[in-house]
């Protein structure tokens, strides 16, 4: 239900928000994980959040699962002709203040109606890959003109949207996803969780928790385990999540004969309990920003080796918060992972280094608190034009 134009400039002279996040993807990663996650920080802190996803998605069918409101887009082939009027009727009945878009078509679709919208919304886009924009109009556009300020979530996707596109530093800001420490701190490990799993108690166990898209170098990782057998041959890994390249990971499994000790989860929800049975968390993605599995680790003081690509160096300082890698180095790799295992108390000690770095740095509560800072920020000042023409 709308508010009154009373209700409304009460509500906007108090700071409480409106908030659209729009979302394009039907699958459930990581960003999808950070829309959800500022979703429901955001109506913690007493402001109205709406969730825009495509009907059916992952996303969709979460947010509804968590209480929050949800409307559904249902675009199919013609997205920019349905897509368009139909965020400008949710701005127009939701009396929507901050628009936060996230995928490529619902930011295009979103921002324009945020534009042409008499509400007059900020306009806020997310980039949560460090793949490099084009440097196109269109993303000019797209990143540019559209929205009133970007949000990364790192410090190396900022700075490659500064430098590669020409953005200006002062409407770029970094804002890395946050991790709940209620939920994700060190805690014993479940004996019953391992032996439900078939790993034995003895084997040393190492493993990824990720979206099974291409990017990620889970491959990698399996060749990694392949080259490490040689000389740790009790090793398991655990590959927990779901995605599209579940079939061609699974192919490259049965390929180097390692079914009897990788071992694939598929999507679970309980990630504290998986993160404590591993004796090391890899991360060896080709791209990234700040992914949140290892901030999660870290904050559970998991022994870390990631890829050193996009954000995560800004996290992993090699020897002191974890190993950090070249890409797509299996080689590498396994000799990093090996290390940690033969040398656990290295690996601990800087578990313990990571989780200080994350309570200082990395928390849900600092995201959200940053998040609204810059919503307000744009905010009052749009509000303040808006008034002086009403």
């Amino acid at each position: 239900m709308a508010l009154s134009n009373a209700a409304s400039a009460v509500s906007r002279h108090h700071q409480f928000m409106r908030i659209l996040h729009t979302e394009s993807s039907m699958g459930l990663g990581g960003q999808e994980y950070r829309v959800l996650l500022e979703a429901e920080g955001m109506e913690k802190r007493g402001h109205a959040v709406v969730v825009a996803a495509p009907q059916g998605s992952e996303l969709a069918v979460l947010a509804r699962q968590r209480g929050l409101q949800v409307k559904t887009t249902t675009s199919g082939n013609r997205g920019w002709m349905t897509l368009v009027p139909f965020y400008s009727r949710m701005i127009k009945q939701c009396e929507i203040d901050v628009v936060n878009t996230h995928g490529s078509l619902d930011s295009w679709t979103a921002s324009i109606a945020g534009r042409i919208s008499s509400r007059r919304p900020i306009i806020i886009r997310t980039r949560h890959k460090s793949t490099p924009v084009s440097r196109s109009l269109r993303h000019r556009l797209l990143y540019g003109s559209l929205p009133h300020a970007v949000t990364t979530t790192g410090e190396a996707v900022r700075q490659e949207l500064i430098t590669r596109n020409r953005l200006s530093p002062s409407r770029v800001i970094s804002i890395p996803t946050g991790v709940d420490l209620e939920r994700f701190h060190p805690q014993p490990s479940d004996a019953a969780l391992r032996k439900s799993l078939g790993v034995g108690s003895q084997c040393p166990l190492v493993g990824a928790v990720t979206f099974l898209r291409p990017e990620k170098g889970m491959e990698v990782l399996v060749e990694a385990v392949k080259l490490l057998k040689n000389k740790i041959p009790a090793l398991q890994c655990l590959i927990i999540g779901d995605g599209g390249e579940k079939k061609t990971l699974l192919t490259r499994v049965r390929e180097l004969e390692l079914e009897h000790c990788v071992h694939m989860l598929g999507f679970r929800q309980d990630i504290p309990a998986l993160l404590t049975l591993l004796d090391v968390v890899v991360i060896p993605s080709f791209e990234e920003g700040i992914p949140q599995s290892l901030t999660q680790a870290l904050a559970m003081e998991r022994p870390v080796v990631a890829s050193a690509v996009g954000g995560i160096p800004e996290v992993v300082k090699d020897g002191v918060t974890g190993l950090l890698v070249p890409p797509r180095n299996p080689a590498i790799l396994s000799e990093k992972i090996a290390f940690i295992l033969n040398n656990p108390s290295s690996g601990a000690r800087m578990g313990q280094v990571g989780r200080q770095v994350i309570q200082e740095r990395y928390s849900m509560e600092n995201m959200l608190t940053q998040t609204e800072h810059v919503y307000r920020r744009l905010f009052q000042p749009l509000y303040s034009v808006s008034s002086d023409h009403a």
